[in-house]
């Protein structure tokens, strides 16, 4: 079967390119083959960032940073590429190649064009949020705003690993960077113009084999229905590893990416509804004041690489027992809304969609086309425990929601993640918190229960005692919270 995808045309430094290949083929494989090898494969799998580009999906936003080793580069249909050799214009490095030659931050220089491409997508992104009235020169008028923004570039390379040890001079370069206004690309680089582009891929063929792209729920449904079997991809972060990792051929693949109806985010009051196909990025940025407790958690979530690409409907699909997203939408109550090419939207909680290890009850031809949940104003927690602060597989998660009258719970929701072989509710101790009001007493008798109950794993990441003694440890945490007692600051907890 050969799967040959039809021709796409994309900038790529500048230049309009067109190309024709195989539908699971990675932008870092096509990139290598022509010759740009200044973007490093690593670990082949969106961990390390050495294969970061910078990557403009819409027109007028900002170029984003991305694993090139996990990105079809079919799905870059329409869409503008940066990489480390077309950073430089005229032959005048970029600030952020500057900054690491003052601050001497390249040691044997494999992971080097990683980190500039993360520190000038970060750039570029603060320049263009600060707004044309201000000419995307923000002005730092405080040293506080200047702690804050090197916070934020610190956070743009958490994606990035240096295997000589060498994070000094690399943070001193992206300290240098905070301290300076940012700088645009859109004032160096060729922003996307979709006129300058020929007519999209033609969709309406018999498909066969192939990258497919719809643009909308019935061109989707129409091509699922020739092919049920096809793999659905949105973020391919997860996906795309059985490409990279295992070899895998994926001869089908469709896109959802460009499907509108999956992009719908909408928070009011106490209920969300989730598309899909919204990523993680887009999520944290519409929740820091109607959802405060996911946007704290999000910046846990992969790295800013992954978070640019991954999706809620890969999460769930994937159904992984340390998928971060799990546990929250169990607390959560969450409703997962499946559509079929020949059958009518279902409604399934999501105690019921999630089956088993890597097991949902999407079968050929079904897709997520949202989410919903209610609860955003009840009392939230979401906990990760990992190795390390950033870009990390969690130990153990704990999600908790609780209806508070008072000091008295009305409503208990308790999950896991990282525990067994699939994120779960704890619905014995949940039981024995509805009613209860907020005590000492009751923390040591939850505490107690909790390590009764538990029965965890052990594997590479932690034994069964560990994650037994921190869940219950965390749930407990969770109770003080609620009482609003003060609560020592724990890295990797509160210092998002």
């Amino acid at each position: 079967m050969t799967d040959i995808s039809n021709p796409i045309q994309f900038w790529l430094n500048s230049a309009l390119q067109g190309h024709a290949g195989r539908a699971d083929e990675t932008l870092l494989t096509y990139l290598r083959h022509s010759g740009r090898v200044g973007t490093k494969e690593g670990c082949a799998s969106g961990d390390c960032g050495a294969c970061t580009v910078l990557v403009q999906t819409n027109d007028g936003g900002a170029y984003k940073p991305m694993n090139a080793c996990i990105l079809p580069v079919q799905q870059l249909h329409g869409q503008a590429v940066i990489t480390v050799e077309g950073l430089p214009t005229n032959d005048e490095l970029h600030p952020a190649q500057t900054a690491l030659i003052t601050t001497h931050g390249a040691q044997c220089g494999f992971c080097t064009p990683g980190f500039v491409m993360a520190l000038a997508g970060w750039m570029d992104e603060q320049a263009v949020s600060a707004g044309s009235d201000r000419g995307g020169q923000p002005k730092l008028d405080s040293e506080q705003a200047e702690i804050t923004r090197f916070k934020a570039s610190r956070e743009a390379i958490s994606g990035n690993l240096c295997r000589c040890t060498g994070y000094r001079p690399i943070l001193q370069a992206a300290k240098h960077l905070a301290s300076n206004p940012p700088v645009a690309l859109s004032e160096t680089h060729q922003r996307l113009d979709r006129a300058r582009f020929d007519s999209e891929p033609d969709h309406s063929a018999p498909y066969n084999a192939g990258f497919r792209a719809p643009h909308s729920l019935d061109d989707l449904k129409a091509l699922l229905r020739q092919q049920p079997s096809a793999k659905l991809i949105a973020g391919g972060t997860d996906l795309m590893l059985e490409v990279t990792q295992k070899q895998v051929r994926f001869d089908q693949l469709i896109s959802l990416a460009r499907v509108p109806a999956l992009q719908r985010l909408e928070i009011r009051d106490d209920r969300a509804v989730i598309g899909s196909a919204v990523t993680y990025q887009d999520l944290q940025a519409a929740t820091p004041l109607r959802w405060p407790a996911l946007h704290h958690f999000l910046s846990r979530l992969g790295s800013p690489q992954i978070r640019n690409r991954g999706t809620i409907g890969g999460n769930l699909g994937t159904a992984s027992p340390i998928g971060d997203l799990l546990p929250i939408l169990l607390a959560m109550d969450a409703t997962i809304v499946m559509s079929h090419f020949e059958a009518a939207d279902r409604n399934v909680p999501i105690a019921a969609f999630l089956q088993g290890y890597r097991k949902t009850q999407l079968q050929p031809g079904n897709f997520i086309k949202e989410v919903q949940v209610t609860g955003l104003q009840d009392f939230l927690r979401y906990y990760k425990i990992s190795k390390r602060q950033e870009d990390d597989i969690a130990a153990v998660s704990v999600a908790v929601r609780l209806k508070l009258d008072a000091e008295r719970i009305t409503l208990a929701r308790i999950a896991l993640g990282g525990v067994a072989e699939q994120a779960l509710r704890l619905p014995m101790l949940e039981q024995a918190l509805q009613g209860q009001v907020i005590t000492e007493t009751l923390m040591t008798a939850l505490h107690q229960q909790a390590l009764a109950q538990l029965d965890p794993i052990s594997d590479v990441r932690a034994s069964r005692g560990y994650r037994r003694e921190m869940a219950a440890n965390l749930l407990v945490r969770a109770l003080k919270e609620a009482l609003g007692l003060p609560m020592p600051q724990i890295y990797g907890l509160d210092d998002a």
